[in-house]
């Protein structure tokens, strides 16, 4: 059986890779950090924006290090201009963009919040694999190109 996907597979792959670039980001802004760990591989790495030479290994790893955001930091990350290079039937390498838009929230406000706005942008190269008939992220890495003046850091 040969390894080279079809155009049909290489369409599907593709797009449940872009999906998950997206459900990830969804599933931060919710705060819901256990979500957002399995998407990763169990033996997944990442390393964030803001830290990209501290590499957190392995899928429970990920999941403590995200864990310990505050509960107050409410954020939006605007994930775009995703590519998905399809390398076989069981990887993919990604490359998208992210800006980061966040606010602590105050403790009687309601929606909208006030926040200061967008706190840097920059970009995400992912490999993703197959693990159990699922996508799931192999390797995450992300830099920051451009921190916004004015924006506190989170």
């Amino acid at each position: 059986m040969t390894q080279t996907p079809s155009a049909t597979e290489r369409i599907e792959i593709e797009r449940a890779c872009e999906r998950i670039v997206y459900a990830y980001s969804r599933a931060l802004d919710l705060g819901d950090m256990s979500a957002a760990a399995d998407f990763f591989a169990e033996n997944g790495s990442f390393a964030r924006p803001m830290a990209p030479d501290k590499v957190i290994q392995g899928r429970e790893a990920i999941r403590a290090a995200l864990l310990t955001r505050p509960k107050t930091l409410l954020t939006k990350h605007l994930a775009t201009n995703v590519i998905i290079d399809v390398v076989s039937r069981d990887e993919a390498r990604g490359l998208s963009y992210l800006t980061m838009i966040s606010t602590t929230l105050p403790g009687d406000a309601a929606p909208p919040y006030v926040s200061a706005g967008p706190v840097y942008f920059g970009e995400i190269k992912d490999r993703f694999v197959r693990e159990g008939g699922e996508w799931k992220i192999l390797e995450r890495r992300g830099s920051v190109q451009m921190k916004f003046s004015g924006a506190a850091a989170p």
